[in-house]
């Protein structure tokens, strides 16, 4: 009998200790301008800042977010936000009920202001820390010749930051130094490609750049755990690869061929290489491209959550792959006529995912109504379809613009969780998909029409079902 009691108790204390392990955070905010966006909340894991989705204010302008935590940064951003900084941080605890004002402009991009109402000391220091790196990286864009030495003073100026912004908090006192150390790694990186997301535009030829980016040499840069504290992690490996290649082969256009999966065997810590390929892994659209580049790697992803990640991916892409039958969508179109995928059996369908609010997607538009045309003039066997997904309660706004901008088209509209958007999971457009005249999946993540490759993809594609 004594032996159960005891096992009972422990058992309790398990449930106990578990319980306090999940804690919870309230965030209750406030938007002042700009009611109509979504307020995106982010939270910082894993060398990135994770999207946990978006609120959209009510018309008092207000909403809540609540997050199962037990402390950690969160950053908030405007929908619609450009850029890969944040400008806005809080800090949160188990238990924390905040409530932040945020403020936006009509012509803002993203909240001009974000005021936290009894801020704790680590979100001072947070705050503090990315008010100085944004400027310092806003000054030293496009500016190469003035870039080395303001390195050098902001680097210097690190140390006497965080003597001053040191908390109570012990872990977190740790843990802004490795963010600080990584940050600074992340934009001497950076600015060796003038901070661009694509490493094959610019890159610093001045003549004492190898001297100035020696650091980054260091094998070891890649392999410190510390770097998954910084929302900068992931791109910072990105960067340190793209200068680690382009200095062997001195080629851009070599540097955009590489793959990612060339590039884990350089990362000598288990952790790092995992959350490296994990994060690339959760941005591979195609069945061939995972086989290809994660699934070497397979036997990395050791723990029980991250082999369920790796299958989760592992059978999404499944679904997508070439020759699998593709998913028999209904939408309506702008006179609410129904339209399915199986309507079009015998020709070849090419499908644009698009938004009015989306700005890529209308760039994009005039070039893909060129090849349009171009196909319309002397073949009956193929059939452009564009997939607005600003949602069905805006079916008039939608109409209006098709209306007014002229597409010929056939154009549909879909709620941007639903239909396509959802079987396909795409979580970023435009996107383009490419179906046979069977309807069976040539791609779907074909390249742009501004990209050369969507024609020749398009020809062969009929060539092929002929």
């Amino acid at each position: 009998m004594k032996k159960l009691l005891t096992i009972l108790l422990l058992f309790a204390v398990g449930i106990i200790e578990a319980i306090a392990a999940s804690g919870k955070a309230t965030v209750n905010c406030t938007v002042y301008g700009a009611q109509g966006s979504g307020l995106y909340l982010y939270q910082l894991k894993d060398g990135e800042a994770h999207s946990l989705g978006f609120k959209r204010p009510d018309e008092k302008g207000t909403c809540k977010f609540v997050v199962d935590v037990k402390e950690g940064v969160y950053f908030f951003r405007k929908a619609g936000g450009k850029g890969h900084t944040f400008n806005h941080v809080i800090y949160l605890k188990d238990g924390d009920v905040k409530k932040i004002d945020l403020y936006a402009g009509k012509l803002s991009l993203d909240y001009d202001s974000c005021i936290v109402e009894q801020p704790n000391a680590e979100t001072k220091a947070l705050a503090n820390w990315m008010l100085q790196f944004n400027a310092y990286e806003k000054s030293v864009v496009n500016r190469k010749d003035q870039s080395h030495d303001k390195y050098r003073v902001f680097e210097k100026s690190a140390s006497s930051f965080l003597q001053k912004n040191k908390t109570k908090n012990v872990y977190f006192n740790q843990w802004l130094a490795d963010k600080v150390e990584t940050d600074l790694k992340y934009l001497l990186a950076a600015n060796y490609f003038n901070f661009g997301s694509r490493l094959n535009t610019t890159y610093d030829s001045t003549a004492n750049a190898q001297a100035f980016y020696k650091p980054l040499q260091d094998k070891k840069i890649v392999c410190n755990p510390s770097l998954l504290r910084s929302e900068n992690g992931m791109q910072m490996l990105n960067y340190i690869f793209g200068y680690w290649k382009f200095n062997k082969v001195k080629n851009t256009k070599d540097l955009v061929a590489s793959s990612f999966s060339e590039n884990t065997a350089f990362i000598c810590n288990d952790q790092v290489r995992l959350r490296y390929l994990a994060y690339h892994m959760r941005n591979i659209k195609k069945y061939e491209d995972f086989v290809d580049h994660v699934k070497p790697y397979q036997s990395l992803f050791a723990s029980a959550e991250m082999k369920a990640a790796y299958q989760q991916r592992y059978e999404d892409l499944y679904l997508f792959a070439k020759g699998t039958q593709g998913y028999d969508f209904e939408l309506k179109d702008v006179n609410d006529k129904p339209h399915k995928l199986s309507d079009f059996k015998g020709k070849v369908v090419i499908i644009d995912m698009w938004a009015m609010w989306c700005a890529p997607c209308l760039a994009e538009k005039p070039i893909m109504a060129k090849i349009e045309h171009d196909y319309y003039k002397d073949r009956t066997d193929i059939e452009f379809i564009g997939v607005s997904v600003d949602g069905l309660n805006r079916s008039d706004l939608w109409k209006g613009f098709v209306k007014r901008n002229g597409f010929k088209s056939l154009e549909l509209l879909s709620n941007s969780t639903e239909s396509i958007q959802k079987y396909y999971k795409i979580a970023g457009i435009p996107r383009f998909l490419i179906f046979d005249r069977e309807g069976k999946i040539v791609t779907v993540d074909a390249p742009m029409p501004s990209n050369p490759e969507f024609k020749k993809l398009i020809d062969k594609t009929l060539a092929s079902t002929n």
